[in-house]
């Protein structure tokens, strides 16, 4: 038997940064996706799809999405088990295809294996039976009781699951306890640069041996955040190359953010339009400047009349260790400049 999990979908989702057509394209290619996942799944013979909260971004969901997800689900012709997510309660699961099947706090048996939903662990112990494959479908964080989606897993971990099928974490995570795998199979897209990184699924598969579980890469496109430094480059020349080494990984439809840092000197040309100009071979392509000017204390220590030369004097006296100095140097001169604070 093998199941396909996945979880935090979010369909309909919308990133301002980007253009309407872009945003478009966007939608387009999730609903592709979509569609793809659904006819894999059948044609690479799984046998159940779990979908573990947050299919939906919100209620207000464009028919073509809705329809598209639900015609996908039906041509899969197989049980497609779905918990809610806290970004889906509010959605209207009515007049769904008879193979998508909700689980409001009871169960769905299928090939001797046993899918819960979330429901007291006292009512379960009562019902479950250890000699059948279980497994638990849940959204929420299980690490952070300061969520208001908090699970608690201990109370879970101590009845005869299989596996747990998370969803709400939006990147791949696992650990075992008491001999059981408890999965988030993370977003099956990016919807931001604040869940970056390549995304995909999680397969589950029966043998002799018990349940083994992979994580399978999927999708086209992700959000990529990258880091260039360029302290000590001297030259355009060097950032740009720097940047490229930077971005090697990210491929020409992937959405970039790249964001410079680190300190230059005041001889170095930066020549940021340039930068980005040369650099934008993305499908979106976003350059942001943190580095600072490296400051010569040195020279200004020699300055006549400065304001900035008495500063440094009084903190070169002062009892703060070498350290200390070094950040109040650096953040005074920052201050006096009319800079932006490195803190």
């Amino acid at each position: 038997m093998k199941i396909l999990h996945t979880a935090d979908i979010h369909l309909g989702a919308k990133n301002v940064r980007l253009s309407l057509d872009r945003q478009a394209k966007i939608r387009e290619e999730q609903n592709r996706l979509i569609t793809n996942l659904f006819s894999d799944a059948y044609r690479n013979d799984y046998d159940v799809v779990l979908i573990c909260g947050d299919l939906f971004h919100s209620k207000n969901i464009s028919s073509k999405i809705t329809n598209n997800f639900f015609r996908s689900v039906e041509n899969f012709a197989r049980p497609v088990l779905y918990v809610k997510g806290n970004h889906d309660e509010k959605f209207d699961f009515t007049n769904l295809p008879k193979n998508f099947i909700v689980l409001y706090g009871d169960f769905y048996e299928y090939n001797n294996v046993v899918f819960w939903g979330q429901q007291d662990a006292e009512i379960i112990a009562k019902k479950i039976d250890k000699n059948k494959i279980n497994i638990m479908l849940l959204h929420g964080d299980i690490k952070n009781r300061n969520d208001r989606d908090f699970v608690d897993i201990e109370e879970y971990i101590s009845l005869p699951f299989n596996y747990i099928a998370l969803g709400h974490i939006h990147s791949y995570e696992k650990q075992i306890k008491n001999d059981i795998s408890i999965v988030y199979p993370g977003s099956l897209f990016s919807n931001g640069f604040d869940e970056t990184g390549r995304k995909g699924y999680v397969e589950l598969t029966f043998d002799e041996s018990g349940i083994k579980d992979k994580f399978i890469e999927y999708g086209t496109y992700s959000y990529m955040l990258k880091y260039c430094d360029i302290t000590n480059l001297s030259s355009y020349n060097d950032i740009l190359e720097k940047a490229k080494e930077s971005l090697r990984d990210c491929s020409e439809n992937d959405l970039v953010r790249l964001i410079i840092n680190g300190y230059y000197s005041e001889d170095c040309e930066k020549y940021l339009t340039e930068l980005q100009r040369a650099l934008d071979n993305y499908f979106y392509f976003e350059l942001i400047d943190k580095s600072k000017l490296k400051i010569d204390f040195e020279k200004i220590k020699n300055e006549e009349l400065s304001f900035k030369a008495e500063f440094l004097l009084l903190v070169e006296n002062s009892s703060e260790d070498d350290d200390s100095k070094n950040k109040i140097c650096q953040l005074g001169i920052e201050a006096l400049r009319g800079d932006e604070l490195s803190i």
